[in-house]
């Protein structure tokens, strides 16, 4: 019994140094397990929470391009103007999820979070907009979208 404990301590420690540990639901959206997601806010969980790395379960299913969960995170009162938190590889703080999705091209994405309101002058912290983004890596399907939003 002594062992199963130190091991699975062991394993907490483990995932949690190797950024595995994430909120539940944030987790989910990573991994774009819709039915988790709806199962997590069945059970409380608001899906404006910012997990222990900043950031919200919708700036992580725009990141990892889960169109499914950012659209119901979207049509279930997900803000899509929290910035992120803290840095996350290249994304510093005041990261939004239309930054996100423009700067990887994901215009369904685009479309979903400008059509609740998703703030396109937003600048992050290195003075850029979604729009800078999209242009800057040749996402004409996007930068459109944000210039017709205009």
């Amino acid at each position: 019994m002594k062992r199963v404990l130190i091991a699975a301590v062991l394993l907490m420690m483990a995932l949690s140094q190797f950024g595995c540990a994430r909120g539940g639901m944030s987790r989910a959206a990573i991994d774009g397990d819709l039915q988790a997601v709806k199962n997590y806010a069945s059970q409380g969980d608001s899906v404006n929470s910012i997990d222990k790395w900043g950031w919200t379960p919708l700036l992580w299913s725009v990141y990892y391009g889960n169109f499914p969960v950012t659209k119901w995170l979207l049509d279930n009162g997900a803000d899509p103007n929290i910035k992120s938190q803290q840095e996350y590889g290249n994304y510093l703080p005041g990261t939004t999820p239309l930054i996100l999705a423009a700067a990887y091209g994901r215009d369904d994405a685009v479309k979903a979070l400008l059509a609740k309101k998703a703030d396109a002058a937003v600048v992050d912290r290195k003075g850029k907009r979604a729009i800078d983004y999209a242009e800057q890596y040749q996402f004409d399907k996007v930068v459109a979208l944000l210039k017709h939003h205009r």
